[in-house]
């Protein structure tokens, strides 16, 4: 089943370096969330732009990042959901296929050509993004309130 309206929301570190967990697991869809700060994680801060961070100089440089939540309005640092299959096809046509984690986050440092489009596929179920993007730093605009018309966050299907 086809569904339209991709959202991207990214993982990140906070400004201070400390614990971000401040989430109350009830405001969850997942009922949990990232209590280990700035651990050096692949876990590390779900639904925080990550690319703002990492591009500072914190981490390695990702071209695209994000985390797959359970709604749309999930706040910052819930967990999001495990095993969803992103998939990437780049302005040349190149596909590349990332695994959201244990978080929920994706990431990847690969070269992507821009503008990309996104697939997400769970369970035989696929969610598609709606139209190219140029920019890896996703969460910038999908965040639990959206900004630049994104609606929410990144949801699986």
């Amino acid at each position: 089943m086809h569904r339209l309206g991709l959202l991207l929301a990214l993982a990140a570190c906070a400004p201070d370096g400390g614990d971000t967990g401040t989430t109350d697991t009830a405001t969850c869809s997942t009922d949990s969330y990232w209590t280990g700060g700035n651990e050096e994680s692949p876990n590390m801060n779900p639904g925080q732009d990550c690319i703002a961070c990492h591009n500072s100089g914190e981490g390695p440089n990702f071209t695209l990042a994000g985390t797959v939540m359970g709604a749309y309005d999930d706040p910052d640092d819930c967990n999001g959901i495990e095993d969803v299959r992103v998939r990437v096809t780049d302005a040349d046509g190149v596909e590349t296929v990332l695994t959201s984690n244990g978080a929920g986050n994706f990431y990847t440092d690969e070269d992507i050509a821009m503008p990309y489009t996104i697939v997400l596929e769970r369970d035989g179920e696929t969610l598609e993004m709606n139209g190219a993007q140029s920019d890896g730093a996703c969460g910038s605009c999908h965040t639990a309130e959206g900004a630049s018309s994104a609606p929410g966050r990144v949801v699986a299907p």
